[in-house]
């Protein structure tokens, strides 16, 4: 007779399901998942007209650090949980601003649950924002808040965005080390996407130092790839549409 009944079914709360299970969350191979999942929150910023600016660092101690000059994160109390934005985006599933249209018309960084991921599968993670003239700080270990919100400092008024300290808990990873060639790949197209977005990477292991920029997008990615080629045609066929959904397209022979 199985003792299969009710009281074996376990209901489990906050952050717990992603560091039990976390490949249904996330590719497991390496953190390079979580590393996207912040900066698409940045790339949505840009997406959105908000952010010009993202720079990526990977230390070689395993510390990954991604910092914007977006709006930076809501710091006030949210209504209904009684928590800042902030603490509520890092610590609940599914809990952000992207499921309406309210905030952001366009977004790329729906392919897993968000950030609460990343503090979920991190021994540590510092949050650092900037907003109306303050520097707001809360850090984590092993995704439980050291401290609530709090006011770190004051900035000029006009400096504003979002940065995300973190290092991956290696225990959830088959390599602890971010695919960096992946990386750059991920991070060059998301330049094209988002014109005059400045994308810039600074990798210690592999003493990487790149930035990639491309003001006039699909055109200039083109004329990029396709500096060492013999070419047919002198110049490039180029056409963008707008209506209801946005098409860039480059071609040359």
């Amino acid at each position: 007779m199985s003792n299969y009944t009710a009281s074996s079914i376990e209901v489990l709360q906050g952050l717990d399901p992603v560091r039990r299970r976390p490949g249904m969350y996330t590719d497991t191979s390496s953190p390079t998942h979580l590393l996207m999942e912040v900066i698409d929150n940045s790339v949505d910023e840009a997406l959105a007209g908000h952010c010009s600016r993202i720079h990526i660092q990977i230390d070689a101690d395993g510390v990954i650090t991604v910092k914007d000059n977006g709006r930076g994160m809501p710091v006030d109390k949210h209504p209904e949980h009684n928590i800042s934005g902030v603490e509520l985006v890092l610590t609940r599933l599914h809990a952000g601003g992207k499921f309406s249209h309210n905030n952001y018309a366009y977004s790329g960084g729906l392919h897993g649950v968000g950030v609460s991921v990343v503090n979920a599968l991190s021994t540590r993670l510092e949050v650092e924002v900037r907003r109306e003239g303050i520097i707001w700080e809360m850090a984590f270990t092993n995704c439980t808040p050291l401290t609530a919100l709090q006011q770190a400092g004051t900035t000029s008024k006009r400096d504003t965005g979002t940065q995300l300290r973190f290092v991956p808990d290696k225990q959830f990873f088959d390599s602890a080390h971010i695919n960096i060639n992946r990386l750059k790949r991920l991070l060059r197209a998301k330049a094209v996407l988002c014109p005059s977005l400045l994308i810039e990477l600074e990798d210690a292991n592999s003493d990487t130092h790149l930035k990639w920029c491309y003001p006039d997008g699909m055109r200039e990615y083109l004329e990029s790839s396709i500096q060492q080629e013999t070419l047919l045609e002198s110049s490039i066929v180029h056409q963008s549409t707008s209506n209801q959904v946005e098409l860039s397209l480059a071609l040359q022979w």
